[in-house]
């Protein structure tokens, strides 16, 4: 889950707390429909705040006509193909190529050059939490593929990304984007690496192939099993943490930290901070990025 969170989304959730449009969103029968949801998919939405929550599931009780939690919970219960609309609606999806270009263009001009500088001999290790539809983890392969280009060189990499919508990554898989979608790209990426037919962009197979896609949800606090690696050069996990619970968000960032090898970067969205205790081994790579780099 790759999402931007806006002011309309704040003042959603705090009028639906505030005015009661969450009837019939009791604890118990809530606590109760989460816990059937792990049971069927093994993802814990307990860890998410609960404004996005009861927003997200207000959602799918007006599209079904159910009254309340319980109800709803029932007719999940008789409606196996109603839990995708459900996953859906909670892994609220919105992402696009480069998005915040600073951010890019820092990691083209100062991070990368550093990482692969330390790590010359080894493989070249990325993970995009939370990666959607693939336009974060297709952003840095084309990043690498243009760096690699520039400086001849030929290093080894390995870049996945992972998600707990399954819809998602097989529509990121498919590589088939909207012109929405591309808003950032500069026109020579497009022509380079992109192909239009039937009103879509069609990523090339050059880009494609650089990216592995899995399921994977961060709570549970390890590595994605396909990515067979326990450590990383360069973790993506931004705009995932906002959605989070306090507590869960520390975990995340404790469990994600320690991921990351020495001289290796951390990267956070604009609306999420690195923990005061984490900046002992961590420094920020250039200002206003949320680029952290580890140093110890």
């Amino acid at each position: 889950m790759s999402p931007d969170y806006c002011v309309e989304d704040y003042l959603t959730e705090n009028a639906m707390i505030t005015t009661g449009f969450d009837d019939g969103m009791k604890a118990g029968s809530l606590h109760a429909l989460l816990e059937h949801i792990r049971g069927l998919r093994a993802i814990d939405f307990a860890a998410y705040k609960p404004g996005t929550i009861r927003r997200c599931l207000q959602l799918r009780l007006a599209a079904t006509g159910m009254p309340d939690c319980a109800s709803y919970h029932k007719y999940l219960s008789e409606n196996p193909g109603e839990i995708d609309a459900l996953i859906d609606s909670l892994t609220i999806k919105v992402s696009h190529f480069f998005r915040n270009p600073f951010v890019f263009e820092a990691l083209h001009e100062f991070v990368l050059p550093g990482i692969i500088d330390a790590f010359k001999d080894d493989t070249l290790r990325i993970w995009c939490a939370g990666c959607a539809t693939g336009e974060e983890p297709y952003s840095l392969a084309i990043l690498l593929k243009e760096f690699i280009r520039k400086e001849a060189i030929s290093p080894k990499v390995f870049i996945i990304g992972t998600d707990i919508d399954r819809q998602a990554l097989k529509d990121a898989e498919k590589a088939l984007y909207s012109a929405d979608s591309l808003s950032e790209v500069k026109k020579g990426r497009l022509d380079r690496y992109f192909t239009f037919k039937d009103g879509l962009y069609s990523l090339s197979e050059e880009i494609r192939s650089m990216v592995t896609f899995a399921y994977h949800d961060v709570t549970d606090l390890s590595t994605p099993k396909e990515g067979v690696f326990s450590d990383y050069h360069l973790i993506f996990c931004r705009n995932v943490l906002i959605y989070f619970e306090q507590d869960a968000c520390k975990n995340v960032l404790n469990s994600l930290s320690g991921f990351i090898l020495k001289s290796g970067c951390l990267a956070l969205g604009e609306a999420e901070a690195m923990p005061s205790e984490h900046m002992l081994d961590f420094e920020e790579a250039l200002p206003k990025t949320k680029l952290f780099r580890r140093v110890k």
